[in-house]
């Protein structure tokens, strides 16, 4: 399993983006996407068809229905996340037609009293808290149709969880934890910070301001790359107290400083420059050179967290891998569909 455990502390710690990369790449797991979210909508002649997965259609209401519940899941409520979960929502849809042609290859069969025991739960409680059965548009078969594809799907994928052993060992969780420590902090205690600032003059201009922030983001790339962060700073920062000291700032306390810097500081890991600050004054970034006085949460605390969050990573690689295996081979066709708006 080495090979499955890699860093990925973005499942527990993410960098910035825009609203809409965060709703679709932390929003929904992959249970959530191919099991959970079922597009409960009547065959309707009339009914657009977006694309076909090996000579199955989606339609446009399906694909509309999915991306409903995606949306609300997920919290999307700008132009720029619906028409985000709307394309989501047609690339869930393949890959979940993708697995279920799969399973069916594999002659994976549900027993008729256990479909009937799951499509009732999911008429009692939806996977977003609704009742699925008060839709009034979703008849019993086609509840027990897609209900039997998310069982189908499932029970192949268990049987390839269990193939490829993906439940993390000790030594994975252990090996976790040293490499993240940044992640499991009870007490930050002190950061040491330097940082290299370029100054805006007083009343400046938008021209002055871009141009301000094209040097400093040179400068920060250089910071990036180069070992000696104080001979740049001595360089190149204009604020001469501490250009003079390499951009030491010296040591901090949670709290002493303004929120924003504040949280850049506690969250930049030791020996990385943060991201960007602008304020009426310039531009800088920080470097945190050092970090005492932290204590940490003990593994024992910390294990349930890191084994499910190791345990869903490698459930997705071995999902993903699946569905680049079994696309390959699949031939997918988009429909034009002329004076159809799909966000309408």
């Amino acid at each position: 399993m080495a090979c499955l455990i890699v860093a990925i502390a973005a499942a527990l710690a993410s960098a910035p983006q825009t609203r809409a990369q965060q709703a679709l790449q932390s929003g929904l797991s992959w249970q959530q996407r191919f099991l959970g979210i079922l597009p409960l909508v009547k065959p309707d002649p009339k009914d657009p068809i977006v694309v076909t997965v090996n000579g199955t259609p989606i339609t446009v209401a399906q694909v509309k229905d999915y991306a409903k519940t995606e949306q609300r899941l997920i919290n999307a409520n700008s132009t720029e996340e619906t028409r985000a979960v709307f394309k989501d929502a047609m690339e869930n849809l393949i890959s979940r037609q993708l697995l279920i042609q799969e399973a069916e290859r594999r002659h994976i069969k549900i027993p008729d009293g256990e479909l009937a025991q799951r499509a009732r739960e999911f008429q009692i409680q939806g996977i977003g808290g609704e009742t699925m059965s008060s839709t009034g548009n979703a008849p019993d078969q086609i509840l027990l149709d897609q209900v039997r594809g998310s069982m189908e799907i499932e029970k192949m994928l268990d049987e390839d969880f269990q193939k490829h052993k993906v439940a993390p060992g000790e030594q994975d969780i252990q090996r976790y934890y040293d490499e993240h420590k940044d992640l499991f902090v009870q007490d930050p205690g002190q950061v040491r910070l330097s940082h290299l600032a370029i100054k805006l003059p007083p009343n400046a201009t938008d021209a002055q301001k871009a141009e301000g922030m094209k040097r400093i983001t040179k400068l920060r790339e250089e910071a990036l790359k180069t070992r000696d962060f104080g001979a740049l700073a001595k360089d190149k920062s204009e604020d001469t107290p501490t250009a003079s000291k390499g951009g030491d700032l010296g040591y901090f306390m949670k709290g002493q400083l303004p929120p924003v810097v504040d949280k850049l500081a506690f969250s930049t890991p030791v020996g990385q420059v943060s991201s960007i600050l602008q304020s009426n004054m310039g531009f800088s970034f920080l470097k945190v050179t050092e970090r005492r006085g932290v204590t940490y949460a003990p593994l024992s605390s910390a294990k349930t967290k890191i084994a499910m969050v190791l345990l869903d990573y490698n459930q997705e690689y071995i999902v993903k891998n699946m569905l680049k295996g079994i696309a390959k081979d699949a031939k997918i066709k988009f429909s034009k569909l002329p004076g159809e708006n799909p966000q309408s």
